[in-house]
């Protein structure tokens, strides 16, 4: 579980890389832990999927990039009210959340 360092900031003790390690033929990624064994398949939108085929360590932060892209570090803090997203999703946000399977607000969005 993460650790809270300050009121609205959350640290997490290990972050693990992962790795793009083939790209089958159907355009779907096979991604790899560097660190511990998990591995996913993902498919991009249009037809999003995620398949997860080994769980590795559940409690760590998984990230990864490609195209030459790597992730450092990780820090979520609350934004500050005058930064807070109005309560309405805009129906363009909705309806990408509805094509890929995803409820909003406890009904399909």
């Amino acid at each position: 579980m993460p650790r809270t360092d300050k009121i609205g900031e959350m640290s997490v003790s290990e972050h693990h890389e992962m790795i793009l390690s083939e790209t089958r033929e159907s355009g779907a990624e096979e991604w790899a832990c560097t660190t511990c064994a998990r591995r996913i398949v993902f498919r991009w939108p249009p037809r999003y999927e995620k398949l997860v085929l080994e769980h590795g360590d559940v409690n760590a932060v998984h990230v990864g990039g490609k195209g030459g892209l790597r992730v450092g570090g990780l820090a979520v803090t609350r934004a500050p009210a005058t930064e807070m997203p109005a309560t309405e999703m805009p129906a363009a946000e909705r309806d990408w959340l509805r094509d890929n399977g995803i409820e909003w607000d406890g009904a399909s969005a």
